[in-house]
């Protein structure tokens, strides 16, 4: 498989995993704090934007979502509802990026994948291949927390191959 497939496959499973993972969460749901310690789903979906915007300024694109309310979104964290977004907006916007996303990682070329002077976020430089691949797995791990938060919410996890299975089989 070629780096620009992996990496479009990348970003095709988060996005996957995001819209499955808040579909029927509340504005109210999102702010369940984890005990004793944790972000919630507010603080993870408006990190995950900030994160997002990064990527798509990377690879050319317009931001998921511009807006004075992600100032200091997935940085501080939540303490009452008074610091968060709006779950259903920010969940729309970032979903909304996907097409796009996809789009421009497909026309990318493989000289601009191997292009250098990128700041790797855990220190050095790094190609923009390196960077768009590293920022997926960024991703792709609060992707997963978002399940989590689903789970404290009450809902039934989203991604349960047992399930998919049984409903396949009925």
């Amino acid at each position: 498989m070629h780096v620009k497939q992996a990496l479009k496959s990348q970003y095709s499973l988060f996005y996957r995993t995001v819209a499955m993972n808040t579909e029927g969460m509340t504005h109210q749901d999102s702010l369940i704090q984890p005990e004793p310690a944790g972000n919630c789903a507010n603080w993870i979906l408006g990190h995950l934007i900030m994160a997002q915007n990064m990527i798509m300024a990377a690879i050319g694109e317009a931001p998921a979502w511009e807006s004075d309310t992600l100032d200091n979104a997935g940085e501080e964290p939540i303490i009452d509802g008074s610091q968060a977004i709006d779950w259903d907006t920010a969940r729309a916007k970032l979903l909304a990026s996907q097409n796009r996303c996809l789009a421009a990682i497909e026309n990318l070329t493989d000289e601009q994948l191997d292009e250098g002077g990128y700041t790797n976020p855990l220190g050095g430089e790094i190609t923009l291949g390196g960077l768009i691949n590293f920022l997926a797995y960024h991703q792709a791990y609060h992707a997963g927390q978002l399940g989590m938060s689903r789970r404290l919410a009450g809902y039934e996890s989203a991604i349960n191959p047992n399930r998919e299975r049984a409903e396949e089989q009925a």
